[in-house]
């Protein structure tokens, strides 16, 4: 019996044996030697490489060339080459370098292309065109593929200390460590000035801001990154924190998104004078609150805030709150999260399980409050501090009834204009039309007039 084991175990080694030999064998049937018609082809992933809108001194993400050889006979690539002094490099086969020769492809086979680029500083306001060539050659044939980019000069700041400065619109401004407007000091920003942070770059405010853009200039606050995957991407970076003392903040036509938490204010005070006013602004892509305001005072007219990983809005431990058509909406959303769209509180528990509370005012008129929650408008009193509100002609997503307003718990309605692109002005059958009351605030997020019967929300339904 032993011997019949052993004598079928030498055969199957001797089976196993012939057929790696004539998988050997197959390998060495393939000729190496390169065909030199010139009728032979080679295929090419793509005619053009585009990079998105690129930072001086920054390094750019890698794009993939990969070239492919159909045939069955291998081709000998004579040359791959950029243009000398070029701001692109390359990285062939896994070698860096920017020309290569006699680089053999096998038939059925790829060679891959890596391509990156840092962008020289040109010293100019507006962006710039940065081309260039690969060109490929193979039997007196020859291939060139496109690359473009553009170049952006920027300045560039971090943990620096700022005081009575203006930012202009010429250039953006990048972030690369935090900065602080001091104490008794204001910073402007001008119309159409564009704010980039990088990750652990935020905006420190123990003074003023005032950031004033208008409806074709937006002032924009967000990452430093352009490349399509950041564009939306939530959580980039710290966001805006005024800190206490900090009073008389206005934000006025501007954008703010990709923060972790979009606004951050913490200035507990013994008057009801506004420490921020937000006016036709977006905050939008945070990755946990778009406001979170502790003991504040804060005023909000066409406000949108949307696509928050938390509650659009955080208001707690007090505060004067005064909210005039604003949309604070989180769904649809990039984060699977069941709080309510917006928390007002006057108190808050703190780590450490002590408790700060004051006395909270609220008013809450002519806007939309919408979310995944049972109850989107979620208040707590804790009995003791006290609490004033006045919450009317609002459109709220809950299953509980309010005075005064008009409650849904039907997601189904119709409401927004395109949800699944995040465009929140109305749709032509929406429920929020014509629903507001008069108020002081006679125009929208957009700076278009509202008639005698306002829309509820930052947007009016235009006619068309």
């Amino acid at each position: 019996m032993t011997a019949h084991l052993a004598q079928g175990f030498f055969k199957a080694i001797l089976i196993i044996g012939l057929c790696a030999m004539a998988a050997l064998l197959s390998c060495d049937d393939q000729d190496d030697t390169p065909a030199t018609q010139a009728n032979i082809s080679l295929l090419f992933s793509t005619d053009t490489l585009l990079f998105d809108t690129l930072l001086t001194d920054r390094l750019s993400i890698t794009k993939r060339l990969r070239i492919y050889n159909p045939n069955i006979d291998a081709i000998n690539i004579s040359e791959i080459s950029l243009t000398v002094g070029s701001e692109y490099s390359l990285i062939i086969n896994g070698a860096e370098e920017n020309h290569a020769e006699d680089v053999l492809l096998m038939g059925k086979d790829s060679l891959l292309i890596l391509v990156k680029l840092t962008v020289g500083k040109q010293d100019l306001d507006d962006p710039y065109l940065i081309k260039d060539i690969i060109t490929t050659y193979w039997n007196g044939n020859n291939h060139q593929t496109l690359l473009m980019a553009w170049g952006q000069d920027a300045i560039y700041m971090g943990n620096e200390i700022l005081c009575d400065m203006t930012f202009t619109a010429d250039r953006p401004y990048v972030f690369y460590d935090s900065v602080l407007i001091d104490a008794g000091c204001l910073l402007t920003l001008e119309a159409g000035a564009t704010l980039l942070f990088d990750a652990n770059a935020p905006l420190l405010v123990a003074g003023q801001l005032i950031a004033v853009g208008d409806s074709t200039h937006p002032i924009t606050f967000r990452n430093s990154r352009w490349d399509i995957d950041y564009r939306i991407a939530p959580g980039q970076w710290p966001g805006l924190h005024f800190l206490r003392g900090s009073q008389n903040n206005l934000l006025d036509y501007t954008i703010i998104e990709n923060a972790i938490t979009g606004i951050t204010i913490g200035n507990p005070d013994e008057d009801t004078l506004a420490d921020l006013t937000l006016k036709h602004s977006i905050i939008r892509h945070s990755s946990q609150a778009g406001l979170a305001a502790y003991g504040s005072d804060v005023v909000g007219e066409n406000l949108l805030i949307m696509n928050s990983g938390s509650s659009n809005v955080i208001n707690a431990a007090g505060g004067f709150y005064h909210y005039t058509h604003c949309t604070f909406v989180n769904t649809p959303n990039s984060f699977y999260t069941s709080d309510p769209a917006t928390i007002f509180t006057n108190s808050l528990i703190l780590s450490d399980e002590s408790k700060i509370s004051s006395h909270l005012y609220l008013t809450l008129h002519n806007s939309i409050v919408w979310g995944p929650s049972d109850n989107d408008l979620w208040s707590s009193d804790d009995g003791q501090a006290g609490w004033s509100s006045s919450i009317h002609h609002n459109l709220i997503h809950s299953n509980t009834a309010l005075n005064d307003n008009y409650i849904f718990f039907d997601s189904l309605i119709s409401l927004f204009r395109d949800t699944e692109n995040y465009n929140y002005e109305l749709d032509s059958g929406s429920v929020a039309i014509d629903f507001g009351q008069n108020s002081p605030v006679w125009d929208d997020l957009l700076g278009r007039a509202r008639d005698e019967h306002p829309d509820l929300g930052a947007y009016e339904k235009q006619n068309l």
